[in-house]
């Protein structure tokens, strides 16, 4: 098995951004790219919730990494894009702004979706799910 000379990673959360971090780390010299939905650079959801509305935090807080960190490390981020199609037969990743990603290996770190609670009132007005910082 040869080793990959272009990686990409599909997720711009927590698992995504230490992804790439542990490749660097192991010293994987290749290329990485890391796509996310958001305009925003990796961060953590959890701390959302926890210190962000609650005012005890700022946003930079839950940020996974420094914007110079991946200049630094020579991780490019492709951001406000969506991995549409995955042709793992070609090694290729369509994102919705028809760009086309070659890749070695792929890394889906795309995490999960919002869990509705099913139980009454969960639709309230008042009630609110939390995805992202917006």
């Amino acid at each position: 098995m040869s080793t990959p000379k272009n990686i990409v990673i599909i997720g711009g959360g927590l698992a995504g951004a230490k992804t790439a971090e542990a490749l660097r780390e192991k010293e994987f010299t290749g290329s990485i790219m890391l796509v996310a939905a958001e305009d925003h650079l990796p961060y953590e959801r959890p701390p959302l919730s926890k210190e962000y509305l609650a005012g005890k935090g700022s946003f930079d807080d839950a940020v996974v990494k420094p914007a110079d960190w991946y200049e630094e490390n020579n991780v490019t981020l492709k951001q406000g894009v969506r991995a549409t199609k995955v042709d793992a037969a070609n090694h290729q990743v369509t994102l919705d702004d028809d760009s086309v990603l070659d890749y070695d290996k792929l890394v889906l770190a795309t995490g999960s979706a919002v869990r509705k609670l099913p139980i009454p009132g969960a639709d309230a007005d008042n009630v609110y799910y939390l995805r992202t910082v917006e």
